[in-house]
């Protein structure tokens, strides 16, 4: 069904170890745990204060978790490019919360902070997409930089615990990730795919990460 549309970088035979089949959904086990990122974004939508911080951040979770299920039934570029632009949307909101609660006393500037920086990854993202994950690394980099500078100046004090908590489940979904993609532990045919446990544990790990910013949320 998908093969009269762009294909994803990753085909024919590259696309993480779950066996690409035919019709309309190419990696059910990938496509189907997509949707617990989804879950999440629920979960979060129904705490009662939020402001514009809040439902970019909970869009986000909700986007990764569709665009994810659409890139792995499709294989297909545009799912690809949607996969990690939503990807991009979710890192982002965090870069540009912590940006804004770095100028402390100043107006704040979160959705311009997160606009431009999004549609700066999204350009380089079609144009380039071989540094898509160079670039989702950088931003997480600038996720650790600016809560290390807030740490530093003192602007934020509330424990790290639930932070730990998301880097060490996010660190165990990496690994998996890294054992699936290289084929290291692979059954291809099976419905336990060690990316389907990736899905999962990122979902987790962005619960786990709403709660530690809850602070900055309300602020």
């Amino acid at each position: 069904m998908w093969e009269s549309v762009a294909q994803a970088t990753c085909m024919p035979d590259h696309c993480f170890c779950e066996a690409v089949r035919d019709g309309l959904v190419r990696q059910p086990a990938n496509t189907w745990s997509s949707f617990t990122f989804c879950v999440a974004a629920l979960f979060m939508a129904f705490e009662r204060r939020r402001g514009v911080e809040a439902w970019c951040f909970i869009a986000a979770v909700f986007l990764v978790g569709v665009t994810s299920a659409v890139y792995h039934a499709s294989l297909s570029f545009i799912g690809q490019t949607l996969d990690v632009q939503s990807m991009y949307l979710l890192v982002l909101a965090v870069v540009a919360l912590n940006v804004d609660d770095l100028r402390p006393g100043k107006p704040r500037r979160f959705l311009a902070t997160y606009l431009i920086s999004n549609a700066a990854l999204g350009v380089l993202l079609v144009a380039v997409p071989e540094v898509r994950r160079y670039a989702f690394g950088l931003a997480i980099a600038l996720i650790v930089g600016t809560e290390w500078a807030l740490r530093r100046r003192k602007l934020r004090d509330w424990p790290l615990k639930p932070l730990f908590a998301t880097a060490a489940v996010q660190g165990l979904a990496f690994g998996i990730w890294v054992l699936d993609t290289t084929h290291t532990v692979c059954e291809p045919h099976s419905l336990l795919q060690g990316h389907a446990a990736w899905h999962t544990l990122g979902a987790v790990a962005t619960l786990l990460l709403w709660r530690y910013l809850e602070p900055a949320r309300r602020s």
